[in-house]
């Protein structure tokens, strides 16, 4: 049990907002996926390259995990779970920026993703 601080809080609601428009987008992107073949013009292997089963539940596992992270975040309740949440959340981030950079599409903007971790972990090292 700790006392969160205000800038961990505030991050902690960002993550669950995230995940769950993550899990949503991720979910509404594979029953999407059939439709995008009836339109002429689209190149669809690119798209389903970007949505093969592995991004799929590392998309998922990183919604849930962002949504528990915030939960633990903010309610201060378990510092040994906000931990693994958020880990799990930092690890599949850093997995995901990897593939990108290994498939050739990194750009600079990447470093943006990971300016709400990186508050998230401040925010908790101000708790402790």
């Amino acid at each position: 049990m700790f006392k969160p601080k205000t800038l961990l809080k505030v991050v902690s609601i960002l993550l669950m907002i995230g995940g769950v428009l993550g899990i949503f987008g991720t979910i509404l992107s594979y029953a999407m996926l059939p439709k995008l073949s009836d339109i002429p013009g689209i190149d669809m292997s690119l798209i389903t390259s970007a949505l093969t089963p592995l991004n799929l539940i590392m998309s998922l596992i990183s919604g849930i995990s962002a949504i528990a992270a915030g939960f633990f975040g903010f309610s201060g309740k378990s510092v040994k779970w906000l931990l693994i949440t958020a880990g799990i959340y930092t690890v599949i981030l850093l997995i995901s920026v990897v593939q990108t950079v290994m498939s050739g599409m990194a750009t600079a903007f990447m470093i943006v993703d990971f300016i709400v971790p990186s508050l998230y972990w401040w925010g908790f090292y101000q708790s402790k």
